[in-house]
């Protein structure tokens, strides 16, 4: 959302497909998002960590768990990359906005019929 995407060839999987799977770059989980957020708003976090780029929450209400302190740097991920030798980073792309889709409350927030 506020880190340049990176466009990656990859290098180790063969049967890969050019995929890697949503989420891997999460530091935390969505829980411990919100408890490490303590006293402070989704709305305060939001613009402290976006500003300058236009940010749009589809269902209207900020999902905290989404932010950008939910997720590694971009410079942690290309060290990784860098380290384990995953892919060739072929380009980069600056963020002007995020528009995020989904649901208030989040989805996974409901528990499922039958389960408790």
């Amino acid at each position: 959302m506020a880190e340049p995407v990176l466009i990656v060839r990859g290098k180790d999987a063969a049967r890969g497909l050019g995929f890697s799977p949503h989420g891997a770059g999460r530091n935390f989980s969505r829980s411990e998002q919100r408890r490490r957020m303590g006293a402070t708003t989704p709305e305060q976090m939001l613009k402290a960590e976006t500003a300058g780029l236009d940010i749009r929450f589809h269902a209207g209400g900020i999902d905290a768990s989404e932010l950008p302190s939910s997720y590694k740097r971009a410079e942690s991920v290309v060290a990784q990359i860098g380290t384990y030798g995953l892919a060739e980073i072929v380009d980069y792309i600056d963020p002007y906005g995020c528009l995020m889709a989904g649901d208030v409350p989040p989805f996974w927030r409901e528990r499922r019929k039958g389960r408790g």
